[in-house]
């Protein structure tokens, strides 16, 4: 059971992959207005954003919430969308305004969940980098937990293994990685979504890099090894 009343209208802007993605949620009950730009974040999201204001005759100052992608992902993306949020609140352009954010592997967990052929059970994961990913296993019972995994383990998986081709891979590795779009907007546009918030007042990104790296059981885990 969520702990707060998310409130609206909602900005939700997506900046974690090389593919800028925003939405504006006026009421659960309406439609989602989105728009995205295959430009850099630095580049192109706050044009997106006001356009996105303009086309649906809404001013900053009337947003009650918003949610942005802590990661993990484009540190450069993340960074932007977070120092605009900051900049607006410093300025006085938002009043009254909640703060929440979401994981990018959260929403790449429901993509994968709404294909066609998605398996029972799977890892979601981006490239940390030094030989080592983020990963989301659809069987932690926290579907919220990002782990820091070694490539040595990704490759001893037994579960399928997705990732996103919005998101670079710079590690080398013999993990059979199966590469899809992400496509928040699809995400955003469910009620789901507002279940995948967390109240983040200070706007942090997530960091992975403060966590030990998981032990890891190579093959799928039974609900009653994962309580134990």
């Amino acid at each position: 059971m969520r702990a707060f009343k998310a409130k609206f209208p909602m900005l939700v802007v997506d900046t974690a992959s090389r593919r800028v993605c925003v939405a504006l949620i006026e009421t659960p009950e309406a439609d989602t207005a989105t728009k995205f730009s295959n430009e850099e974040a630095s580049l192109s999201l706050f044009p997106t954003i006001k356009s996105l204001l303009e086309e649906r005759s809404m001013k900053l100052a009337q947003l009650r919430s918003i949610a942005f992608c802590e990661g993990p992902g484009s540190m450069l993306g993340i960074r932007t969308a977070i120092m605009g949020i900051r900049a607006w609140i410093a300025t006085g352009q938002l009043e009254d305004c909640k703060l929440y954010s979401f994981n990018s592997l959260q929403i790449g967990k429901h993509v994968i969940a709404n294909t066609s052929d998605a398996p029972d059970s799977y890892l979601v994961v981006t490239d940390a980098r030094r030989q080592s990913w983020n990963c989301l296993n659809s069987l932690n019972l926290d579907g919220n937990a990002v782990e820091l995994i070694q490539n040595e383990a990704l490759e001893q998986a037994t579960q399928p293994v997705y990732s996103f081709d919005e998101f670079p891979i710079w590690t080398k590795t013999q993990a059979n990685i199966i590469r899809l779009f992400y496509r928040p907007e699809d995400v955003f546009q469910s009620l789901a979504f507002l279940g995948l918030l967390r109240q983040n007042p200070d706007t942090e990104p997530l960091n992975t890099r403060t966590l030990e790296f998981a032990k890891w059981i190579p093959k799928a885990r039974t609900a009653d090894q994962i309580e134990s």
